[in-house]
């Protein structure tokens, strides 16, 4: 009767650990965003300056508020450019070809109200979770897009 007892308290200590450990392994990854300093033309513009000058190229582009201008919403700016260094990017391909769903990174310029911002998702979580080996890639590549960020911002 005491093992079914121990049994019991066991099971419901490990039912509490999960629901405590469930929210922080619900959490996605993270979104880190910085205030703009300038309008929205001038922080799209400070914001290619940037990936420029920290080593990176604009790969791609996405103007939303134009696309999403079509369903009758608008927004007063929103951008989304696919930022990378295909030096880095070949490194971090190799090491995993899923890489590709994480890289390039998407920075995202928007407007709120009058203010202006820049964000994007941490590649070092986004990239964890494809494998443990692309954590230290992935932590590099949080310190250049915070950099970028900065450079478009301040």
């Amino acid at each position: 009767m005491l093992a079914r007892g121990a049994r019991r308290t066991s099971l419901l200590v490990a039912a509490v650990l999960i629901a405590l450990a469930a929210p922080a392994m619900a959490q996605g990854p993270t979104f880190v965003q910085a205030r703009s300093n300038h309008d929205f033309a001038r922080t799209v513009s400070a914001l290619k300056r940037s990936v420029s000058h920290n080593g990176f190229m604009v790969m791609g582009h996405l103007d939303q508020a134009r696309v999403l201008s079509m369903t009758g919403l608008q927004l007063a700016g929103a951008q989304t450019f696919l930022v990378g260094n295909p030096t880095i990017g070949k490194k971090v391909f190799a090491m995993n070809a899923a890489a590709g769903a994480v890289l390039p990174v998407r920075v995202y310029v928007w407007q709120q109200g009058d203010a202006v911002y820049v964000g994007f998702f941490k590649p070092s979580e986004q990239l964890a979770g494809i494998s443990g080996k692309l954590a230290m890639p992935g932590a590099m590549l949080d310190r250049k897009l915070a950099a970028i960020s900065q450079g478009a911002t301040q």
